[in-house]
């Protein structure tokens, strides 16, 4: 089974309940970018693997209403961005980091905080390490490693489910496997989610996948996360499934919010979905702390 770009963006807009969807033409992928609220301190989100930018949902309705100009980017071949114009570039954490930038830059957006989740952190390392222009960064499902093998195989818990996130193609089991073990405790996990997944283009986790493991190239990330001057918050979901919470206290963190980890003891890899109250809050006390 698979979905279609508009029939997932069809569907995305019961997700919208606030501000609105805007397609930025940039180096050749038409990116789909939700936008709420308004003013300076802006707040960009990215998604995770085989997810789309309405994972954000309640970020996006709770920030936006607090005062921040709020972001919410597809990946090329996910959601209601077309699949990528040049795949073995696009579809990279490199690639997409500086897709995101063309993206913000075509929007005249500067001075961004960026919250990233599990994918959507390692892409906004790749951003903190070019140098681009974020004020803070928070990273929820994202342990930092690689590039290369080495890393990556302490970095994450051996999931039977997490072998789609390289796999170009996949039975629709194995997304919904996936996808259940992606929202964790969210009961009943609503079926767009799972869409979501069917939706992304295999190729862009395959090559991705296979980017990372050959260690060619990327920030060190381990690296970027120890040098970066700017603050970084850590979230991580006590009952993740994905990712080795020994190898993320591991990581030395050059300037840690709150000086720890946060750790969302009912949650699992989505904790902003799974637990979205004490996420926002966890958001509202860093961005305060960023713009202070």
């Amino acid at each position: 089974m698979t979905i279609s770009r508009d029939e997932i963006q069809k569907s995305a807009t019961a997700y919208h309940t606030v501000g609105d969807v805007e397609m930025v033409n940039v180096d050749g992928v038409s990116c789909a970018v939700w936008r709420a609220g308004s003013g300076e301190k802006t707040l960009v989100m990215i998604h995770g693997n085989s997810a789309c930018k309405e994972v954000f949902f309640n970020q996006m309705q709770a920030m936006s209403e607090s005062g921040y100009n709020c972001l919410a980017i597809d990946l090329p071949g996910h959601g209601g961005t077309s699949d990528a114009a040049s795949p073995e570039t696009q579809y990279t954490i490199g690639g997409y980091a500086l897709l995101i930038k063309r993206v913000l830059d075509a929007l005249e957006v500067t001075n961004y905080t960026v919250l990233g989740w599990s994918l959507g952190g390692h892409i906004g390392l790749e951003m903190a390490g070019r140098g681009f222009d974020l004020a803070g960064l928070m990273i929820t499902g994202t342990p930092p490693c690689g590039p290369g093998p080495a890393e990556v195989m302490d970095a994450f818990l051996p999931v039977e489910a997490g072998a789609v996130t390289m796999a170009a193609e996949a039975t629709d089991a194995q997304l919904q496997a996936y996808a259940k073990a992606v929202y964790g405790t969210l009961d009943p996990l609503p079926e767009f989610f799972v869409d979501a997944a069917r939706r992304t283009d295999g190729i862009a986790r395959a090559t991705m996948g296979a980017n990372i493991i050959a260690g060619e190239e990327g920030c060190h990330q381990r690296t970027v996360a120890a040098g970066w001057a700017k603050p970084m918050a850590v979230g991580h979901g006590r009952l993740d499934p994905f990712i080795s919470f020994e190898y993320l206290q591991s990581v030395n963190f050059g300037n840690l919010f709150d000086n720890e980890i946060h750790v969302f003891e009912n949650s699992g890899h989505a904790p902003f979905l799974e637990c979205p109250d004490e996420f926002n809050t966890f958001v509202s006390r860093f961005l305060k702390a960023v713009y202070a």
